[in-house]
């Protein structure tokens, strides 16, 4: 446990959660829920990031989805490589679904944050991980305009909509630690609950109305305008005379500056 004037260490987290899990039959769930850790586990795997999952922090199901911490410095790996692999792994998985006698589809909604988090750690009787970041993350699924990006494509193409917070943007891709260009990420807005703030969200495979008419309706956020400095004001001081002619000291001016000699 940290001690009260300790920060708690900083730790990246994603959560995942299904597209309509509710919709489903029992049965329908039951093979959603089934599938959701095996079709991450694949997905870490085949990112070449086993090792994340393997040594997840607090991992925990929430019955439609799924969240684990992990070590910050993945966060480079994980943000180029574990999305797009998940895309991929969703579509091979749905066409397994469609074959099947009882119709189920799994698609995704990722949320990526970071910030210090209090995991409390074996024998200490509870199994949450505590800190604004875990909330924040959970909370980023349910914003609309993240629920968006999936009501507005093909369920047959796009599987994922991932949503990266503002602090995942700075850190990790402003950085360019991250080799994702930021100009595939769409900057918005957000109110959910408690949060309101920035995000960024970004589709690995985009595909009807979202190809027609982008991610959303409102403009990002305009870049910081800081004022202009104060110019400080004018002095001109001129000195006459001795063997050295005139000097001139010129602090601010605005124009041109004559001297006429005396006749």
């Amino acid at each position: 446990m940290t001690g009260e004037d300790e920060l708690p260490p900083y730790r990246a987290v994603v959560v995942v959660d299904t597209k309509e899990f509710g919709g489903h039959s029992d049965r329908g769930q039951a093979v959603l829920a089934d599938a959701i850790p095996d079709v991450l586990a694949l997905a870490f795997e085949r990112a070449g990031l086993a090792h994340v999952w393997r040594e997840a922090l607090f991992p925990h199901g929430t019955g439609d989805g799924f969240g684990l911490g992990f070590d910050t410095r993945h966060l480079p790996a994980v943000v180029m490589r574990f999305f797009n692999t998940l895309q991929e792994v969703l579509a091979e998985r749905d066409t397994r679904f469609s074959g099947a006698a009882r119709r189920v589809r799994l698609r995704m909604r990722a949320s990526l944050n970071v910030g210090p988090v209090l995991d409390p750690g074996p024998g200490t009787g509870s199994a949450a991980a505590i800190g604004g970041a875990v909330i924040t993350t959970h909370r980023l699924l349910d914003a609309p305009e993240v629920r968006d990006l999936l009501t507005r494509s093909d369920p047959g193409q796009t599987f994922l909509a991932v949503v990266l917070s503002q602090r995942v943007f700075e850190d990790v891709l402003l950085t360019e630690y991250a080799r994702l260009p930021p100009s595939l990420l769409v900057a918005r807005r957000v109110a959910v609950k408690e949060y309101a703030g920035t995000v960024h969200l970004y589709v690995p495979r985009p595909s009807g109305d979202l190809l027609t008419h982008g991610f959303g309706t409102d403009e990002p956020p305009h870049p910081l305008e800081l004022p202009e400095p104060e110019r400080p004001a004018r002095t001109t001081n001129i000195i006459s005379g001795g063997d050295f002619g005139t000097a001139i000291q010129v602090g601010h001016l605005h124009g041109g500056l004559r001297h006429e000699a005396e006749q």
